[in-house]
């Protein structure tokens, strides 16, 4: 029962701060309980946690109901809308975090900036995660979210490889390879690029916003997983799998062709003072239907040698190998 209800908190806060996108609260709720399995041990490092929001909720954190990531963007931008940072628009923490990060580390400012806002971090870091400003052997645990967005996986596994101690764990969620065959904006793209429908092409493929080219690229089988992490100096010792093909494709279309419409309509709400009554009965109607499809369709489940992994994700815990 404790279980469940934990579940329930972790899809509804996530969902409360992605509220136009209900299945992100799907996706980020069953790494984050795949992730609680493992121990996590102080001083604490992550790698790429861009806004830090996931971190945050992992760890029990909690923002006002009111309060979600619409506001820092930018609809008009074609390529990543949320990074903007406006310094009056600053999410409230409603509930602590139960453990602090001793630094975290990203690529983007507005990235920093924003995480700055959840009190999750004793220091931050501006820093392409193949070298990182940090002397070696300072972490025990080092958290990485997936590689995607990473410019040279394997240099970035050599350097927290450096900066982890003998004893420590490296903890990270990553794609299964079977994830390109469950995109649903690609293949539409490339059928109306076929057919000549150039208009349609162009569409789905903003939609997809590159995601299949950089994801496909960053995923990989569970041996070959394996196999990079022994040759960058690691043990998998455990691992998770979780989210079905099913809600993936769910993931990857839900309200995204009215996204930006949406976070301008967010916005008008905001500005009326109705957003949050609205927001609320969005979130406690629909969050049932999430429950429902998070045990059914994603939750993790430890790897078992005797089957083939079947979900999108991977939970990971690796260790140094012993030199």
């Amino acid at each position: 029962m404790n279980s469940m209800l934990r579940i329930i908190n972790l899809i509804r806060r996530y969902f409360q701060i992605y509220w136009l996108k209900p299945f992100d609260g799907i996706n980020d709720a069953a790494n984050a309980w795949a992730l609680s399995q493992f121990e996590w041990s102080d001083p604490i490092l992550e790698v790429g946690g861009g806004d830090g929001v996931f971190s945050f909720v992992m760890h029990g954190g909690e923002f006002l109901l009111r309060d979600d990531r619409y506001s820092q963007t930018n609809p008009s931008k074609l390529g990543d809308i949320y990074d903007v940072y406006h310094r009056d628009q600053q999410l409230n923490i409603k509930r602590d975090v139960r453990l602090k990060y001793q630094v975290g580390v990203d690529l983007k400012l507005s990235h920093l900036y924003k995480s700055a806002e959840t009190n999750l971090y004793k220091a931050l870091v501006l820093s392409k995660p193949e070298s990182l400003p940090l002397a070696s052997g300072s972490f025990k645990t080092v958290f990485l979210y997936i590689f995607h967005g990473l410019t040279d996986y394997r240099r970035s596994l050599l350097e927290i490889r450096r900066v982890i101690q003998l004893d420590g764990s490296l903890l990270m969620i990553a794609f299964n390879r079977s994830v390109t065959d469950h995109f649903v904006c690609y293949p539409l793209y490339q059928y109306c690029e076929g057919k000549g429908w150039n208009r349609l092409s162009d569409y789905f493929r903003r939609l997809d916003g590159g995601r299949f080219e950089e994801i496909s690229g960053f995923s990989n089988s569970l041996n070959d997983w394996k196999r990079l992490l022994e040759e960058t100096g690691f043990t998998l010792t455990e691992v998770y799998n979780q989210v079905s093909p099913l809600v993936w494709r769910l993931y990857d279309l839900q309200t995204r062709p009215l996204l930006k419409s949406l976070i301008r309509w967010n916005w008008l709400l905001e500005r009326l003072h109705v957003k949050t009554m609205v927001k609320a009965i969005w979130v406690y109607t629909l969050l049932p239907a999430l429950v429902l499809f998070y045990v059914l369709a994603a939750r993790p489940s430890p790897h078992s040698n005797k089957r083939k992994p079947r979900g999108i994700f991977f939970a990971f815990r690796a260790v140094p190998c012993q030199k």
